[in-house]
């Protein structure tokens, strides 16, 4: 076998012309150099000495133009690296192979540059890898992507919706590298609840909700998400011609560019993800990540309001919108034993039965509300509760005994438009919230019983 192959390499008869033509067909860029040096050695141009049609079409220049020329006469979008390569080719007579960026073709490259004829002469290959390079990119950001997403929805999922939130925000952030994430809650068309994370450093001094709220920026962004899920605002500039009091007053000087999603359930809109200038060096596919996690978000903000409705409604009277009886008792336990200031009140609706007996129990429902009005024009409504039919009760914690003297003088005033018995005690010490209730419970019997006094005791 041995000598069918010697007998064939003998009888091959090829001219310094056919290999030049071999090389002329390669399918990558080739170059054959003279290295050109100094009288130390140094390295300081190459000699071009041939060149394909793929190597000069690749530098711009006819094959004429650069055989018998020089490199650093020539060749414009230079690797510098080539000086060391060559010298390792030429002079060390070793092969090398190495990848590099080409910033003004946008593209990678592989080349190997191999020793050549004799010592001071080498060729460099230069073979174009960007589609496997890119394949790879995508491949690794696909991978991290995917990793992301599935992290952020684990977070979402096992912890309670204000917790999961924080994290999934604290994450996206980072990945972004952004200099705030928020969450916006979107109720009956107005914001809500926000939910945010932001960059210690460089996340302050952002529009806030009463911006958004002022320049009634969901409506811009619903305008720019149009049909779609996200919209990524690479410069905020553009705003100007669409809302220039928005870009001069809010964004100006404050966000460059940002990532807005809509949150959605089957009505519609419950919700904003938003994220202020983020970083355009980042290894995930934003719109792929962003998208995503807007369907878990979204679905954590729907159980979390429905959660909250549920709340609200175990908590509230149905009929006058206050406190209910288990709402008042989870309050008076949260306070007992607690050292501080509470002012109590307890009102009683005077009457209540005759309006029922006379006129109907629509009408008594009328008297109840109007009387729940007049309490929370007094007190704050979220310290109102109603306990029975036509009983209230006003708890309030952390209140000097002046400021809530005058909201019972406040009381009584509106009293004259609805007839109530009223008992009122302050304290400087919860600690024994139960028996203060009951000294204000007594104290309002007591108004009661007066007011009986002066009026027919059958109108109760």
């Amino acid at each position: 076998m041995a000598s069918k192959v010697n007998d064939i390499v003998s009888n091959i008869d090829y001219s310094a012309q056919d290999i030049l033509y071999m090389l002329r067909d390669l399918p990558d860029a080739c170059c054959i150099f003279q290295v050109v040096t100094d009288p130390f050695g140094t390295v300081k141009d190459m000699l071009f000495l041939f060149v394909n049609e793929k190597y000069a079409s690749l530098v711009g220049k006819s094959t004429s133009e650069l055989i018998g020329s020089t490199y650093y006469s020539t060749v414009s979008n230079r690797d510098e690296d080539w000086i060391r390569l060559t010298y390792q080719a030429a002079f060390m007579r070793q092969s090398v192979i190495n990848s590099t960026y080409n910033t003004q073709f946008n593209k990678w490259f592989e080349f190997w540059a191999v020793p050549v004829y004799k010592k001071g002469f080498c060729a460099f290959i230069i073979h174009d890898v960007t589609a496997e390079k890119r394949k790879e990119e995508n491949r690794v950001i696909t991978n991290k992507s995917n990793k992301f997403i599935i992290d952020c929805a684990k977070v979402l999922s096992a912890n309670d919706f204000k917790t999961g939130i924080k994290y999934a925000l604290q994450e996206l952030g980072t990945a972004l590298k952004a200099d705030r994430v928020c969450v916006l809650e979107v109720i009956e068309g107005e914001i809500g609840g926000v939910y945010e994370w932001y960059d210690r450093f460089s996340g302050t001094g952002l529009p806030s909700k009463k911006a958004f709220e002022k320049y009634d920026l969901p409506t811009m962004w619903k305008s720019q998400l149009g049909t779609e899920k996200v919209a990524i605002i690479e410069d905020t500039s553009e705003i100007k011609g669409i809302n220039s009091e928005v870009y001069s007053t809010v964004l100006k000087g404050n966000v460059s560019r940002y990532i807005v999603g809509s949150l959605t359930d089957k009505d519609g809109i419950i919700g904003f993800l938003l994220a202020d200038n983020y970083s355009l060096d980042i290894d995930i596919d934003i719109k792929e990540v962003v998208e995503s996690l807007l369907i878990f978000i979204s679905e954590e903000l729907r159980i979390h309001k429905m959660t909250q409705e549920i709340t609200y409604i175990n908590n509230h009277d149905k009929l006058t919108d206050l406190g209910n009886r288990d709402a008042f008792d989870s309050a008076v336990t949260l306070l007992d034993g607690m050292d501080v200031s509470v002012g109590i009140c307890f009102i009683d609706i005077n009457g209540l039965r005759k309006v029922n007996e006379e006129h109907g129990h629509n009408e008594g429902d009328a008297v109840i509300r109007q009387t729940a009005e007049g309490i929370v024009s007094a007190f704050k409504k979220k310290y109102c509760y109603r306990i029975g039919g036509d009983e209230f009760t006003v708890l309030i914690p952390h209140i000097t005994k002046e400021h809530f003297e005058e909201q019972v003088q406040k009381l009584e005033r509106k009293s004259k438009k609805f007839s109530v018995a009223i008992g009122a005690l302050w304290s400087d010490d919860a600690k024994n919230v139960n028996d203060l209730i009951n000294q204000a419970d007594r104290l309002m019997y007591a108004d009661k019983a007066a007011y009986y006094m002066e009026h027919d005791r059958r109108n109760d």
